[in-house]
């Protein structure tokens, strides 16, 4: 081979060489990965019918709007506003319906005007159910399904309770109350039904915003109230102006708080927000029952401390003229109203099979040592 073709032939592999490790070394070219688009926020415009300061009524509607927007990535945002805010506080229901609001986080016995058998989900009558059955009554036993029947043709969607009351504070007055004779002539802050039993016992109703309430009984415009939970009336300070309360709350043992949605509002979601919404609204509902047990006792053991404070329960014979005369009442509205009637023999027909075990297996408090 003559030396100029030996020398052609190295620089070409040379050349090959070179072109072969600059392919192999240059950086392969990524393509753009796709960024998924977010489809934009479902904004709700919600209300409380419950001012922001209120323990156990306005928190745990907020706590449902903060475990919501997480819980769906920001997918659906909850703008929950306190009473009055964008509606005045009586108003959720139609503010709902007429599609001002998409949500409403209420108590349904407010409506007792428009649907007498909504005092039955609000449990404000005397010798209610108790919490565990409440509940179990709704998820279990055709409670929600009776509470949707109820507002039917009214564009509202009932989904479950976003929290709970313990037992109301059967009363707090300026007189003693150690018989059920001291009702009569007493001026009395109540509402609904357990306001036509207390007329019967010969009391004078009076019907007051909460707001007017303590100012009232500080004036003597009234002589004794019922308003709420231990720890809702420590707020309102009514042991700074009250010598007497009295327990248990017969008139209302708990108080599921209600939650409405628009119906047009609620068709629009997914099923998966739906089911995300309804997990949410539960785990509210678990954290309220839950921090109000505390928090009542804890209020009571302070008004136990209160200087000034007397603080006794009803004897047996009170409760059980009150429970006649409750039912008396109850029967009264089921005869007017059939879906009343519908309503309160669900409730009865739960109870009945619900109660008899329960006092089976009900263990006496033994208290810590």
């Amino acid at each position: 081979m003559k030396k100029s073709n030996f020398l052609l032939i190295a620089i070409a592999l040379v050349v090959v060489s070179a072109l072969v490790t600059f392919l192999i070394m240059k950086p392969e070219k990524k393509l753009p990965v796709p960024v998924e688009k977010k489809a934009p926020a479902i904004v709700w415009k919600a209300q409380s019918s419950y001012p922001a300061g209120l323990p156990q009524l306005y928190e745990p509607a907020a706590r449902f709007a903060e475990k919501i927007e997480k819980l769906t990535g920001g997918q659906l945002v909850v703008k929950m506003s306190p009473g009055g805010a964008i509606v005045p506080s009586k108003k959720v229901f139609d503010a709902v319906s007429a599609g001002t609001l998409d949500m409403g986080c209420t108590w349904a016995g407010w409506w007792i005007g428009k649907f007498p058998a909504s005092v039955l989900f609000g449990n404000s009558f005397p010798n209610g159910m108790q919490m565990r059955e409440m509940l179990s009554w709704i998820y279990t036993g055709g409670g929600l399904e009776l509470w949707n029947e109820l507002y039917r043709g009214h564009g509202i969607i009932v989904l479950p309770p976003y929290g709970m009351l313990g037992s109301e504070n059967f009363c707090w007055s300026r007189k003693p109350i150690n018989s059920l004779a001291d009702f009569k002539g007493l001026k009395f802050r109540t509402v609904g039904i357990w306001g036509k039993c207390l007329e019967r016992l010969g009391a004078r109703v009076v019907s007051l915003p909460g707001g007017e309430v303590y100012p009232s009984l500080e004036r003597g415009v009234i002589d004794a109230c019922e308003f709420a939970t231990p720890a809702i009336d420590k707020k309102l300070g009514f042991q700074e102006i009250c010598d007497y309360l009295k327990l248990p709350g017969i008139h209302e043992p708990c108080a599921p708080l209600e939650t409405l949605v628009n119906e047009k509002s609620w068709q629009k979601l997914s099923d998966d927000l739906k089911f995300k919404v309804e997990m949410a609204l539960r785990d509210a509902c678990f954290e309220a029952i839950n921090k109000t047990m505390r928090e009542d006792a804890e209020a009571m053991e302070f008004f136990r401390k209160y200087p000034g404070l007397n603080i006794s329960k009803l004897s047996p014979e009170m409760i059980d003229e009150i429970v006649k005369i409750g039912d008396e009442e109850l029967d009264k509205y089921a005869k007017k109203d059939a879906m009343f009637a519908k309503v309160l023999k669900s409730q009865r027909d739960f109870r009945k099979l619900v109660e008899p075990y329960d006092d089976l297996v009900r263990l006496p408090y033994p208290y810590a040592k």
